[in-house]
């Protein structure tokens, strides 16, 4: 049995609602609709293999421990922060993400976590 902990990546949306109406010339859609997050999550797995990747509806109940960097996104930004990206718990990106980018971020701050693992750093 392994000490290390298992890495895990979330993505907090919000489901694609229309607030003025689907043909209102004032405003667009807000939020992702489900093949974006398909494709979203599906990247993340086949960059990321042996780490979780959760989907989480930042339209429902959030957790407080588990979620506060989201929620104050949210609070600050609406539902354009969506979908808002993190590892471990951490922020990594909010808001449409250039997925070659946030993928390479993702490398970069996952190997420096197996480093500071590796080396006995807290």
């Amino acid at each position: 049995m392994s000490d290390r902990v298992q890495a895990a990546i979330r993505v907090y949306f919000v489901p694609q609602t229309f607030p003025c109406g689907p043909d209102s010339s004032c405003c667009g859609p807000v939020g992702q609709t489900e093949e974006e997050l398909q494709a979203l999550a599906g990247n993340l797995a086949a960059a990321f293999p042996d780490t979780e990747i959760e989907v989480v509806d930042a339209g429902g109940t959030l957790q407080m421990g588990r979620d506060l960097p989201v929620i104050k996104m949210l609070n600050t930004f609406g539902a354009a922060a969506c979908p808002i990206v993190t590892l471990n718990g951490d922020l990594v990106s909010m808001g449409p993400p250039n997925l070659s980018e946030l993928i390479k971020l993702l490398k970069t701050r996952l190997h420096s976590s197996d480093g500071a693992a590796a080396s006995g750093a807290t």
